[in-house]
């Protein structure tokens, strides 16, 4: 980090803007009010044509990683590469956790999860003083801030919701909280599944989805009855 410089959190997003998680926006933009600076690296662009004016709003750098492995393969293994040569220590034990969860799921997803998080932390990162890493979802997003823990050293938490909790591998779930700093989810029966998952593993929060009232308010000046 840049001594000096205001601390940032950075945010691992599966995609943003995306209209199906305003309230992941309204998050955001209720955080920077609040005067906390933010990062943005989601995993996928937007998929819709229109969003919601919250998103206008919002202040934070967006930095996109990229989406699948065919094309930024290249750019991918590039990075990875370097950051390997460069921390070596830390990338083999990186490789040896996905090589680990690979051979549990059999899915390429997690060599993409890896790579990214080489990508992150290797070309994003470097010059935007981000000392903490925050991912929404407990599957894929949490899968690269997991990696980018171990090849930075960045703390990492997350939001776990409610697909992602009840359809990700129990095993992996479980390591993914071991090393997590804390967990916030949005309900209290999450929460309590989530702390019977993982007795004495982190301080799980529950927080409730707000919504702004202002959005309901009737006009502000009267109408005149039509006829």
């Amino acid at each position: 980090m840049i001594e000096g410089r205001e601390r940032v959190i950075g945010y691992i997003l599966k995609g943003y803007p995306r209209i199906s998680e305003t309230f992941i926006s309204n998050e955001i933009n209720l955080l920077e009010n609040l005067g906390l600076p933010l990062h943005l690296f989601p995993m996928r662009q937007p998929r819709e044509r229109f969003t919601h004016e919250s998103v206008k709003q919002i202040r934070a750098s967006v930095d996109y990683l990229p989406e699948t492995l065919l094309v930024p393969l290249p750019r991918l293994l590039y990075h990875n590469l370097l950051l390997a040569k460069e921390r070596p220590e830390a990338y083999s034990e990186a490789f040896r956790i996905m090589l680990t969860r690979l051979r549990r799921s059999r899915k390429v997803a997690t060599i993409k999860h890896l790579l990214q998080a080489g990508y992150l932390v290797h070309a994003l990162l470097p010059g935007t003083n981000v000392c903490h890493l925050h991912a929404h979802f407990a599957h894929s997003p949490t899968s690269v801030a997991l990696f980018a823990n171990k090849l930075s050293g960045l703390p990492f938490s997350f939001s776990a919701h409610a697909k992602d909790i009840y359809t990700s591998n129990p095993r992996q779930l479980k390591e993914k909280m071991a090393l997590a700093s804390f967990v916030v989810t949005c309900t209290e029966y999450n929460r309590r599944f989530l702390q019977e998952l993982t007795p004495g593993g982190p301080s799980i929060h529950c927080i409730y989805h707000g919504i702004d009232a202002r959005l309901f308010d009737g006009p502000s000046e009267p109408r005149e009855p039509s006829p």
